[in-house]
């Protein structure tokens, strides 16, 4: 029972944290591009490969990796809304767009994975 209310506060957090960016994304641009959704699963990649390399190196307990990879990140970064956004995209006559979002997020979603494990390793010396 723990470990589903470790997830549903880091849940809750992270969805908060999300919807906080997508704000403050939307205050700043005037792009029809969503910024918000994609700075949200960027950064959630990059936490998440940074994370992922930091507790290869320590111990954490299995309710705060629930907490932290399935509720919190689980909760900042979201796959349903960058479908949604890519198909409203496409509805609104705007291809381009949502082809550049497709290919950029996953792209450069990856890249921050792969960027956040690596400097994970390269700063946490065992």
């Amino acid at each position: 029972m723990t470990g589903i209310f470790a997830i549903a506060i880091g849940g809750g957090l992270g969805a908060v944290a999300r919807y906080s960016l997508a704000m403050g994304a939307e205050k700043l641009s005037t792009l029809e591009f969503p910024l918000g959704t994609f700075f949200a699963n960027i950064l959630g990649c990059l936490l998440i490969g940074f994370f992922w390399g930091y507790f290869e190196k320590f111990h954490i307990s299995h309710e705060f990796r629930l907490f932290l990879f399935t509720g919190f990140l689980g909760g900042f970064t979201t796959f349903s809304t960058f479908a949604r956004e890519s198909v409203q995209l496409l509805k609104v006559g705007e291809p381009y767009h949502a082809i550049g979002y497709i290919i950029a997020s996953n792209l450069v979603g990856l890249t921050m994975v792969l960027a956040g494990f690596m400097l994970a390793n390269r700063i946490i010396r065992p």
